[in-house]
């Protein structure tokens, strides 16, 4: 998120009375008795927000009539809806700063209302304990009581600690990162017989292969990732050249496996269009990359908050669990 966005949230927020969580970009406070959280519904729009808590009634849930009244009642409302123990108010884009302040500002208000008038109370999402607050847990949210945030806080440190004492077995991952790749040489070949060069054959390939060398080594580290990068590297070019050989199989009637064996000496001998064949593994190459750069980006991410736990607010940057 850039920093100016930033800076709308942290003022929206102070103007709100509530605070700004800069390493989370969400906005959080208490009001009428109820812990909020305020945080864009897509990170795409970061001016179309959510507010959120969790809450308990000894009578029920929402009902979708008291939902739809509420919306109709309160224009910059886009939906209200309730998930167990959470409810979600979801706004309209606003991005005139003062527009959306004067909205969320009403909005909050009315959706205090209704939850007093339906006699919700502050609820912790695990033992429904009143006492609760918004935390930070594993890249999603969480409204928990101290018991509870203690409690869930040990089992992210007794993860973290297993895991630093897993070793890392290379010889299994490498196996892994292959039958996984596999998968990626196979939506290859299926695409390219379709007639695409996909980047769904890129993502596949990415994610499979990454997957399969931790599911083998016990752990993916970044050395890891560098074994799975060049795997996937080389696995393109074999699945390149398997959906060559198809076509060869089908020029000249032989079968597949002489097909393959003749590919290298064809194109050596200019009897495959070398110009062609590049072009197309090349192309293969960029879809390959656009899929994988952003599978394993997203993987470092994963891995980097994965055991990362705080209330908002509370975050230090030497967290030892932020470490992969």
């Amino acid at each position: 998120m850039n920093k100016k966005v930033q800076q709308n949230y942290a003022t929206l927020a102070q103007n709100l009375g509530f605070s700004f969580d800069i390493e989370s970009n969400a906005m959080y406070g208490e009001r009428g008795g109820y812990a909020f959280l305020i945080k864009p519904q897509d990170s795409k729009f970061p001016y179309m927000l959510s507010v959120t808590t969790s809450v308990q009634q000894p009578i029920g849930s929402l009902t979708k009539e008291i939902c739809k009244q509420f919306k109709a009642e309160n224009k910059p409302v886009d939906r209200l809806m309730q998930n167990g123990t959470l409810i979600t108010m979801s706004l309209k884009q606003y991005s005139n700063q003062t527009t959306l302040h004067e909205n969320l500002e009403s909005s909050i208000t009315a959706f205090i209302d209704l939850l007093h008038k339906e006699g919700f109370q502050n609820s912790c999402q695990s033992c429904g304990n009143q006492d609760s607050s918004m935390c930070y847990v594993s890249g999603s949210f969480a409204s928990l009581c101290p018991e509870c945030f203690l409690k869930l806080q040990n089992e992210k440190s007794m993860n973290y600690m297993e895991n630093q004492g897993k070793s890392e077995n290379i010889v299994a991952g490498i196996v892994g990162a292959f039958l996984g790749s596999l998968l990626g040489v196979i939506a290859i070949i299926i695409f390219s017989q379709l007639g695409y060069v996909a980047v769904a054959s890129g993502i596949i390939m990415a994610i499979f292969t990454l997957k399969g060398y931790e599911k083998l080594a016990g752990k993916l580290t970044k050395k890891g990732i560098i074994i799975s990068i060049i795997l996937m590297i080389v696995m393109t070019i074999i699945g390149d050249q398997l959906d060559w050989s198809i076509y060869i199989v089908r020029e000249l009637g032989i079968d597949y496996f002489t097909a393959f064996r003749m590919f290298i000496y064809m194109l050596g001998e200019g009897m495959i269009d070398r110009v062609e064949y590049f072009k197309h593994l090349i192309l293969l190459f960029v879809f390959v990359i656009l899929g994988a750069v952003p599978s394993i980006i997203a993987t470092l991410k994963n891995k980097k908050v994965e055991n990362r736990i705080y209330r908002l607010g509370s975050y230090t940057q030497n967290n030892e669990y932020d470490k992969m």
